[in-house]
Order: C-alpha cells, then sequence, then structure tokens
C-alpha cells in the first residue's frame, strides 16, 4: 500500500510539473547530454525544439546550458533570461543567469540573480557559494565569509567552500581560525593543487601537520608521519601517507627514496624511527628493497614562519636521489 501511494505521488508530480511547462523526457534527455559531457550534440538538439517551442522555458534553459559550456556566455544570456522571464520561479534558472553574467563580468547583476534564487529557496547552496565567489572578487570579504559559512552549514564538505573560508581567514589575518579552517580542509581534502596551496599557507603558520615533498616529477602533501609516544613504533594514521610514497616510488623506474629523521637530543631514537618506517615501505613494497635509505641527525630542520626562522624539535624528510 505504501509504495503504491508512493508512485502516485511520482505521478501526481509529474502531473503537476506538466503543468508549468516541463517536458519530463525533454528534461532527462537534457541532463543525460549535460552528464555525458556532449555540449555540442545538446546544443544543436535543443536549438531544434527552441526553433518548435520558442516558449518551452525548459529548452531555452537547457540551450543556455550547453552553450555556456561551450564558453559562449554571450550567446547563451538570452535563452537563459527567456527561460526565467517564462518560469521566473524556478531556481536553477535564475542561478544559471546568475552564472552567464558573471562570465560575462557584470557582477552587480549577477549578484542580485543569486541573492534573488535564494530568495526563492534559502537552503540551495550553489547560489551561496557563487555569491561567495562574487563578493570574494568584489574584496566584500565579511560578506563572502557569511556566504561560505551558510553553504558549510547546509553542505559540510563543499570543497570550494571549505577553500575559501580558510584564504578569506588568512586575507582578514585571522591566524587562530586561519589555522583550523586550513586543517578541517586538508582533513578532508588531502591532495590535489589546492592542498599544496593549503599546506604552504598552513606551514607559514608554523603548524607542520602536513608537508609538501618533491618525488620526482610529483609535488605532493603528506600527512605528518606520527609514532606512539618516545617510541618508533608507527601511528595507523600515518600509513595513508608512507603507502602514497611508496607507491610512487615504486612507479618510478630508479631512483632512491632517502628518508631522514630528526629529534632533538635523542639521535637513538631518530635512527630507530628511519628503521621503522623504512621496514614499513618493504614489508608493504617488497620491489623496494635496495631502493631505501635512511638517515637520522642531530641538525634540524629550519623554516621561515612569517619572516622568522623557525625550528621543528621533530621531522621525517622524504626525497629522492639516483
Amino acid at each position: 500500500m505504501k509504495i503504491q501511494n508512493m508512485l502516485l505521488a511520482g505521478l501526481m508530480l509529474v502531473v503537476l510539473s506538466g503543468c508549468v511547462g516541463v517536458d519530463v523526457g525533454s528534461n532527462l534527455k537534457g541532463y543525460r547530454y549535460l552528464s555525458s559531457g556532449d555540449y555540442d550534440g545538446g546544443a544543436e538538439r535543443f536549438r531544434q525544439i527552441v526553433q518548435e517551442k520558442p516558449d518551452s522555458a525548459q529548452a531555452n534553459y537547457f540551450l543556455g546550458r550547453f552553450l555556456l559550456a561551450q564558453k559562449k556566455a554571450a550567446e547563451a544570456l538570452p535563452y537563459f533570461e527567456k527561460a526565467v522571464q517564462l518560469l521566473p520561479d524556478r531556481v536553477e534558472y535564475r542561478f544559471w543567469l546568475g552564472v552567464t553574467l558573471g562570465e560575462l563580468g557584470r557582477s552587480d547583476q549577477e549578484r542580485a540573480q543569486y541573492e534573488q534564487t535564494l530568495a526563492l529557496d534559502e537552503n540551495y547552496v550553489p547560489a551561496y557559494i557563487y555569491l561567495g565567489h562574487n563578493l570574494l572578487k568584489s574584496r566584500k570579504y565579511e560578506e563572502a565569509l557569511v556566504s561560505y559559512t551558510r553553504a558549510l552549514e547546509l553542505a559540510p564538505t563543499s570543497q570550494t567552500a571549505l577553500y575559501n573560508r580558510a584564504l578569506i581567514m588568512h586575507i582578514l589575518d585571522r591566524t587562530p581560525e586561519e589555522k583550523i579552517a586550513w586543517l578541517i580542509y586538508l582533513k578532508r581534502y588531502p591532495s590535489g593543487a589546492l592542498a599544496l596551496r593549503a599546506t604552504d599557507h598552513l606551514n607559514r603558520l608554523g603548524d607542520f601537520s602536513y608537508r609538501n615533498y618533491q618525488l620526482g616529477a610529483r609535488r605532493i602533501t603528506l600527512r605528518k608521519i606520527y609514532f606512539r609516544p618516545f617510541t618508533a613504533e608507527l601511528r595507523r594514521n600515518s600509513f595513508s601517507s608512507l603507502d602514497l610514497v611508496g607507491e610512487i616510488v615504486r612507479n618510478l623506474e630508479k631512483p632512491t627514496l632517502q628518508i631522514v629523521v630528526y629529534q632533538k637530543n635523542n639521535i637513538e631514537l631518530a635512527r630507530a624511527r628511519a628503521i621503522s618506517i623504512k621496514k614499513y615501505l618493504l614489508e608493504k613494497f617488497p620491489e623496494l628493497l635496495g631502493r631505501v635509505r635512511i638517515s637520522w641527525f642531530d641538525v634540524e630542520e629550519t623554516f621561515t614562519v612569517k619572516g622568522e626562522k623557525v625550528r621543528t624539535g621533530e621531522s621525517v624528510r622524504f626525497f629522492l636521489t639516483r
């Protein structure tokens, strides 16, 4: 009985949607073209539909989407405007009109469309994110932060909102909050170009929970290698970083991985920890036998943090040699 009721509810939704000019078949077809990346095919098909049904808001919207994807914002604009004119309460139509205006450099009009989108649906996450972008470009940092924060309340894993929140903290010199914001970002997104930048920001604040390393042609971000206190026993949260190092070196032809460990005033512990890392890597990647060398020194690393030299009490470094 419950399933029958759900089917009836779905049928009512389709019928009601049809009443406001939405063709379910065309809708599915439009999103199919978008998801497949066939923008040329989608533009050709929906240009035909617009010619046949010039007052179809849906057809105008999809044609605008395909033209925008082809980087033809000026050509896409009138189709989005027509779609919004025909169905002014459709949030996605109004949102994409804003995106198009932004591509054309019409910042104030872009912002107005996002604000109107949110007036229609206060939980529409893309509008908060793009409104944040718009405000950030306009150097309205506090307002942008409010927009990104709201986006994160609704979508806590939004990569763009997480990164730009931290960036605004940096711009506003809100250092304690900035540090937390970068750590939250890196915990969720520990790899990629933005992770490299986030780590550079974090290190400049004197936090080395993450480090960037150059391994061959790749520059990667690694979480700090952790050991159980006062021992050389690796903690499990270090395994993913070591696995990434092992995978990269394994896929390179001949370089030797150099591991350098420092522990202030305890060279024996530094030695034991270097051996522990090497042992883990060789057990996980036996093909690295003969390609891993370890060192332990009583000379600590020095970093520049806000123009001042900072020394670390312990560190693990990786680099490649021929």
